[in-house]
């Protein structure tokens, strides 16, 4: 039992039940009508298709809490690790994560305190929302944790549709938030988007638990928060949070018929090569519509460019016109030249940091890459090959109508580094003689 605010608050009966081959659940009838009860909102069947452990991203607020809690009552036979993150920004912040510690802690999971690395950046709450998702992805990661698990609910559905409208967004962002995506290269499960903020918060005041409002949530200068003042006003005149989200969701079935179109493009003209720049073949690109041809080029821009989103649609539409004209360009953090039938996009050589891999764990470099150095080995730095690459390149394709281009790539290729000195080209099979085969791992994230 926890006391919350001078009541006491009883945790849900933890069960063990044997788990199904494969599954690690099983979950009986009377469960499902006792969840279906207790959370009619709740996406069980998002939480059940996952096979392996699963975060849970509790901030200490109402909706996540609530996740935490719900779950606990929903599917008590399986165990969640609740992730939890200071950001470092306000004072509060340590001791709501020893709050949430403590929830977790009564509901018999195990938690993960996590801080934000780095000094804010730019606009804060983007900043913060980065930082956060950094952390958790690596924690999953080192913690071989399938899905995390958000509380993310309608309101803030109808809210991304709205900030989203308000940027000009295109279809893909005007679907806003999916159940069930990825971000940095973890599975991302949002189970109660059908549930409204303040039912979850009706929940946790039915069973006597607390939880923590953080103060920027009053805040108006935030643009989310100015969205959310809105609200009453849209809503009188037909602008609901439900129908907001119907929206949203009309909107993302037609966002994934063009992403199937957009798969069948890219299979069939898209190749990428050992230094990590696309290839686009120009005919098919730019034969087909041009939501489509838009779509396979942000998809390119984000493969080469290792950023989790595509670029803005201005930006975007501008480069497919320079790209059809035979001009180049740059967007994502790439440049993209258009020559012989081709459209060739790579990454810039600005900005890429080196990162450092110790043995037995895994690190992504620059977004574009997964590297693991196995247990036993000795620890390696993963810097851009830089002069070292473009070296190599020059050999390996001294006879390729590319060979410029690839040299230029070639530079932003990641290389193995010990005792300051290039050892491995992983993704180009280069590598010193005294330096095993098996040393690092590299392979593509995207």
């Amino acid at each position: 039992m926890l006391l919350a605010g001078g009541a006491v608050w009883r945790l849900p009966e933890r069960q063990r039940q044997p788990a199904r081959p494969g599954r690690g659940r099983a979950p009986h009838r009377q469960l499902r009508l006792i969840a279906a009860t207790t959370a009619p909102f709740l996406d069980l069947a998002l939480i059940d298709s996952v096979d392996g452990a699963i975060g849970l991203a509790v901030s200490g607020g109402g909706d996540s809490v609530a996740l935490a809690v719900l779950l606990a009552e929903a599917r008590p036979y399986r165990t969640f690790t609740v992730l939890t993150v200071d950001h470092g920004l306000r004072p509060e912040a340590a001791e709501e994560c020893r709050f949430v510690a403590d929830i977790a802690a009564r509901l018999g999971f195990p938690c993960l305190a996590l801080e934000a690395n780095g000094p804010p950046v730019g606009s804060l709450q983007t900043w913060a929302r980065e930082a956060r998702y950094t952390a958790i992805a690596e924690a999953a990661n080192a913690h071989g944790l399938a899905a995390i698990a958000t509380g993310h609910t309608l309101d803030d559905q109808a809210e991304t549709l709205l900030l989203r409208l308000a940027r000009g967004s295109g279809l893909r962002g005007l679907a806003a938030m999916r159940p069930d995506a990825a971000h940095h290269g973890i599975r991302i499960l949002r189970p109660l988007l059908a549930a409204r903020r303040e039912e979850l918060r009706d929940a946790l005041r039915q069973r006597g638990i607390p939880w923590r409002d953080d103060p920027s949530n009053e805040n108006t200068a935030y643009d989310r928060i100015a969205m959310r003042e809105l609200a009453p006003a849209l809503a009188g005149v037909g602008l609901t949070a439900e129908r907001l989200a119907a929206t949203a969701a009309h909107l993302a079935r037609a966002s994934d018929l063009v992403d199937g179109l957009v798969a069948d493009l890219l299979s069939a003209a898209m190749r990428r090569t050992p230094v990590g720049a696309v290839v686009l073949s120009v005919a098919p690109w730019a034969g087909v519509h041009e939501e489509v041809r838009l779509r396979a080029l942000a998809e390119a821009v984000r493969i080469a460019g290792g950023l989790d989103f595509p670029p803005r649609f201005e930006t975007l539409a501008a480069a497919a016109t320079a790209l059809l004209r035979g001009q180049a360009t740059t967007l994502g953090r790439c440049r993209a030249v258009s020559r012989g039938g081709s459209i060739v996009l790579w990454r810039e050589r600005r900005g890429i940091e080196a990162v450092t891999v110790a043995p037995g764990e895994s690190a992504v470099f620059d977004g574009r890459y997964r590297v693991t150095v196995p247990a036993g080995m000795r620890p390696v730095r993963v810097a851009a090959a830089g002069s070292t690459g473009r070296e190599w390149a020059a050999r390996l394709w001294r006879h390729s109508p590319q060979r410029a281009v690839l040299m230029e790539a070639a530079m932003t290729t990641p290389a193995i580094h010990l005792c300051d000195q290039v050892v491995a080209l992983p993704t180009m099979a280069v590598r010193r003689r005294d330096w095993p085969a098996n040393g690092a791992n590299v392979r593509p994230e995207r």
